[in-house]
């Protein structure tokens, strides 16, 4: 098992879904977590009290990833509180933006892409400038970027800056022994749209049956899993990469 006593991280959007159920996996490895959330105070405090009672440290901080200024005080509480900082995982997004191209506003737009394009820049921007020589930076990105769609354009466009992104990032900071990886989960069972759909819906049908390892969609801890790798010892020489978490479905 991977051992995280005494790292301190940072997860964006955990309090609910892959961001959850990433805190509490870093949580249960020993690590000291800053739980981010947007809105909903109320399911961030659950996401602390899971951690706390996997017998390590939590605290959640309200921040705005569209906003740089809050990602680098939400960062800097990591410091304040924890001593330090050594694992940053980019999360936070909105599950929206579907639809056809032609039908999308300048409303969506500009509501979709400054979370999950600009905030992901932000964070992991501000991750690099901020996380201990040694760490990991990680980025939770989406299946969706790997395949023309109809009816995601939107969604996945703002997915997919922060790929590239890692890439570079993982070059400009290498020298410092810091990681920077992509986590590419596909349709999650308790996660974005799937949270709450129940279990005829046409397509979490259709997503259980894409894999050929089993009839079952994937769920947050097949992503935490991910998340573990990269930040554990086990990954100290692997950099710039996307991890495909799909159970073998094709993207």
């Amino acid at each position: 098992m991977t051992n995280l006593t005494g790292k301190v991280a940072v997860v964006t959007g955990a309090s609910r879904g892959i961001g959850r159920g990433v805190a509490i996996r870093l949580g249960s490895l020993g690590a000291k977590v800053v739980v981010n959330y947007s809105r909903d105070a109320g399911s961030a405090a659950e996401t602390v009290a899971a951690i706390e009672a996997a017998g390590s440290s939590a605290v959640a901080v309200q921040a705005d990833v569209s906003k740089p200024d809050d990602i680098e005080a939400l960062l800097d509480t990591a410091r304040s509180t924890y001593g330090g900082l050594d694992i940053v995982v980019a999360n936070a997004g909105l599950d929206e933006g579907l639809g056809a191209v032609v039908d999308i506003t300048e409303a969506d737009y500009d509501r979709i892409v400054n979370v999950n394009a600009k905030g992901a820049f932000f964070t992991l921007q501000k991750a690099a400038q901020k996380v201990d020589d040694g760490g990991s930076i990680i980025y939770i990105g989406s299946s969706s970027t790997l395949r023309p769609t109809p009816g995601f354009a939107l969604y996945s466009a703002s997915k997919l800056p922060a790929n590239f992104l890692v890439s570079v990032l993982a070059q400009e900071i290498g020298e410092r022994g810091v990681t920077v990886n992509t986590v590419i989960p596909t349709a999650t069972d308790g996660a974005g749209y799937f949270t709450e759909n129940d279990a005829d819906d046409p397509l979490r049908q259709f997503v259980q049956n894409a894999s050929p390892l089993g009839s079952r969609m994937g769920s947050v801890e097949d992503v935490a899993d991910a998340v573990e790798f990269f930040a554990g010892d086990l990954a100290r020489w692997i950099s710039g990469q996307q991890l495909l978490v799909s159970g073998g479905a094709p993207s």
